[in-house]
């Protein structure tokens, strides 16, 4: 048990270290005699580096025993040991590294070695995109604030008080730790003075004992307090300088250096039983804690410097580089049309969702009302929201009439073409509830619908028509229809080649539907897409999207025999003539694939042995290509000509293949260099794409794999083509055409149709699952069992 969980949670704290080590990094590259602005900053940054070091002190402190560190707010326990021994602990600052980029690892059996490779980027206060302008600093301050509308809000909230008020209480922690300080206007005070503020002291002095044992009323007084003191210590004004100052930092033409950082990974003896009696009982040496929630377990873990003396039962080695890697762009160009292919025969079947409203009435009259389309009415009331049981009743009334409604409307219907346009009186800063439940909704259904016909949603404010918003509106709808392109310049192939005519790209992801507390059996939906790509003798490439799918299964043989994924599979060898599978897969509820694990069970997720064995099945002439994709982001340091770069480091690329080793290699990346005009942007998105070497001995050929993503190889060039032609076809702005960075957030992500099939149940606690629901409707009226 504790060497299976030292093996999970090891990895993030030693992500925890590195957002210290690259703060590092940083410091060391600051001009501090460019201005006195980057001197002053240099010192913050010190500052926050010492702050966060001692966090980590206070936290690990053997000497302390688990029950000072808890602390309470509205009825609500939390233990600051067990949460800020986890891996987002800092995440919530306004500035601070976050490790966001999943880039390849590998492990070494014959030397027991594993290597992880990650993206860093630098939060920097940005501003909170669901909260309007408020930056990281002001909302979370609104957030703690007990006179703000969304704390009042959120603590009347049954459903959400609970998780609410531990974000405050860690809020409150964090914040006080690093930005607590002394006072700018005390004589003598200088940017430096703080480098002798002892938070932990102040810390236990002033705040844990009111934190332990004082009211609700007596907190919330401390909680002003903090943040009066906050304003009159212009914090806001100091994280502005760190700002301004990392984010020239980070566009140093000048490579930053960086040594590597040797560590040990220790067992504290702190998780030994010292009752003897217990010990005899148990028949354990360990604490009971052991058995429980291995979050728990984690404050018995700890990253250390090598060498450093420390009362450990174990240790492993491990080291931290941070590199600083620079693409530069080539001359090399693609240039291709792209149209919508064929689509004038398509008959479609609007829907328009309006709300009982006078400016959405005179929209409908002066738009709509002369066209043939489906209406779905509702009503907003903002200042009568339903309660957790009606909120359920109505969205769940709702969703099962539309669906029905539509089920028999579309019953003796061929392919239909179905844009659901939502007509909404607010925005995502402050949609009321029944349009953020349409939204879930139409996505579920849209999701549902595309099986047969081919369906989108899309909604629109219409406080705000801008002249701009309407043409992406409509290309949204649409981008669910075939496209052609054409190259300006074709592939140059080597005599005797054919190319790739057929590829299908399979997409699949999942999300938890049925559970029951204290119980490991669980059910889940899983939820994929079907695209299908086809070479024209012409040259010209069509991409259209061939079907969706759902089905409901127990959550082991999810990852067994997934069925519904596997027909897709065989219908398309079958009858469509497909051989060339791109197989994506990712399971949005896990915060890292264990690729390389050795054990029966794999903790590859879709992508396990069973699962690939499954869809390989006894076609010995289907090719089958395993990819996980993530993204990560980087500094664009000039302008360039293109909005649009791939990347392919084929160096490594080269050495990578030479080695034995079970490995997940990226083998591919697509840079957006999109300019916002107006928007700050420090950052632009890549997204990678990774394959397995290694690991399917007996199921996949590994020299296929290698041939169609590794090897520079005419396969290779096709697929590369396609998966960069797949992003285009996803784009969904009317302006200058670009390739969308995530081509797969309607199936995988916060933003998916997954995730946003859920909402409370019944009783406010615990989430329904739409999509899962009326997947069993479907499959009920597909059978035939009802009337």
């Amino acid at each position: 048990r504790l060497k299976h969980i030292a093996d999970t949670e090891t990895l993030g704290q030693l992500k925890k270290q590195a957002q210290i080590h690259y703060l590092e990094i940083l410091k060391r590259a600051i001009n501090t005699s460019a201005s006195p602005g980057n001197a002053k900053a240099a010192i913050y940054l010190e500052d926050l580096i010492r702050r966060l070091k001692l966090i980590n002190h206070y936290i690990n402190d053997i000497n302390k025993a688990d029950g000072e560190y808890l602390v309470n707010y509205a009825e609500v326990s939390v233990n600051y040991r067990d949460v800020f021994s986890r891996a987002d602990a800092f995440n919530r600052l306004p500035i601070i590294p976050i490790i966001e980029g999943y880039l390849g690892e590998s492990t070494d059996e014959g030397w027991g070695e594993l290597q992880f490779i990650f993206g860093l980027k630098l939060k920097l206060d940005g501003k909170v995109h669901a909260h309007g302008s408020k930056r990281v600093f002001e909302y979370s301050l609104n957030l703690i604030n007990p006179d703000s509308q969304e704390h009042q809000e959120l603590l009347k909230d049954v459903s959400k008080r609970e998780a609410f008020a531990r974000k405050v209480l860690t809020i409150v922690f964090l914040y006080y730790f690093v930005f607590a300080g002394n006072d700018p206007s005390d004589p003598g005070y200088t940017p430096t003075s703080d480098l002798k503020y002892d938070p932990i002291n102040a810390f236990e002095e002033k705040v844990l004992p009111r934190l332990r044992e004082s009211k609700d009323s007596e907190k919330q007084d401390m909680f002003r307090g903090i943040i009066k003191g906050f304003d009159k210590y212009n914090v806001q004004s100091k994280i502005d300088q760190l700002k301004d100052c990392l984010t020239n930092t980070i566009k140093y033409k000048t490579r930053l250096s960086s040594p590597g950082y040797p560590l040990h990974i220790s067992v504290k003896k702190g998780i030994l039983e010292n009752d003897i009696s217990n010990i005899q009982t148990r028949q354990t040496l360990f604490k009971e804690v052991l058995g429980g929630n291995p979050k728990n377990v984690l404050k018995y873990l700890s990253i250390r410097e090598a060498n450093a003396g420390g009362d450990s039962v174990c240790s492993l080695e491990a080291n931290i580089r941070i590199s600083d890697i620079r693409y530069c762009a080539e001359d090399e160009q693609q240039s291709f049309s792209m149209e919508y292919d064929d689509i004038t025969g398509i008959k479609a079947l609007p829907i328009l969702l309006v709300p009982r409203d006078n400016r959405a009435t005179d929209i409908y009259n002066q738009c709509f009302k002369q066209h043939k389309l489906m209406l779905f009415p509702y009503k907003i009331d903002k200042n009568n929201p339903l309660d957790s049981q009606g909120a359920f009743v109505y969205r769940f009334t709702f969703a099962l009439l539309a669906y029905i409604c539509l089920r028999l409307l579309l019953q003796e219907q061929k392919r239909l073409f179905i844009p659901i346009l939502r007509l909404h009186l607010s925005n995502k800063e402050d949609e009321a509830p029944i349009e953020k439940f349409l939204l879930s909704l139409c996505m579920v259904l849209s999701h549902l619908l595309n099986q047969k016909h081919r369906s989108n949603t899309q909604g629109i404010d219409i406080r705000d028509l801008s002249s701009y918003k309407i043409p992406n509106v409509m290309t949204s709808l649409y981008s669910v229809l075939p496209k052609r392109f054409r190259f300006n310049q074709p592939l140059h192939y080597p005599q005797g080649y054919q190319p790739l005519e057929k590829l299908a790209i399979i997409v699949v992801s999942s999300r938890e539907s049925d559970s029951k507390w204290g119980s490991r059996h669980k059910r889940s939906n899983l939820m994929g897409e079907v695209v299908g790509v086809i070479r024209r003798n012409d040259g010209a490439v069509r991409l259209q999207l061939l079907t969706t799918f759902s089905g409901n299964y127990d959550h082991q043989r999810l990852f067994q025999e997934p069925t519904v994924v596997i027909d897709q599979v065989t219908k398309l060898y079958d009858k469509n003539g497909y051989k060339h599978f791109i197989y994506v897969a990712k399971a949005p509820y896990t915060s890292t694939l264990h690729m390389t694990q050795s054990q029966d069970d794999d903790g590859l997720f879709f992508m396990s042995k069973d699962v690939i064995r499954a869809l390989k099945g006894e076609h010995k002439d289907i090719k089958i290509y395993p990819i996980f994709f993530d993204k990560y982001y980087v500094v664009k340091l000039k302008k360039i000509g293109a909005s649009s770069l791939y990347i392919q480091d084929t160096e490594k690329l080269t050495k990578l293949m030479a080695e034995e080793s079970k490995q997940s290699v990226v083998f591919f990346n697509l840079f957006n260099g999109i300019e916002v005009p107006g928007e700050q942007r420090n950052y632009n998105g890549v997204i990678s794409y990774a394959t397995l070497l290694n690991i399917y001995e007996g199921i996949l050929d590994d020299q296929d794999i290698r041939n169609g993503l590794m090897y520079d190889t005419p396969l290779k060039q096709d697929i590369v083509q396609y998966l960069s032609l797949f992003h285009f076809w996803r784009y969904q702005k009317a302006r200058e055409i670009s390739f969308k960075l995530d081509p797969y957030e309607n199936l995988i992500g916060d933003y998916s149709v997954g995730a946003l099939s859920l909402f409370n149940h019944m009783r406010g606690q615990g989430n329904f699952n739409c999509l899962a629901f009326l997947t069993e409707v479907r499959n009920i009226l597909n059978s035939g069992r009802v009337c």
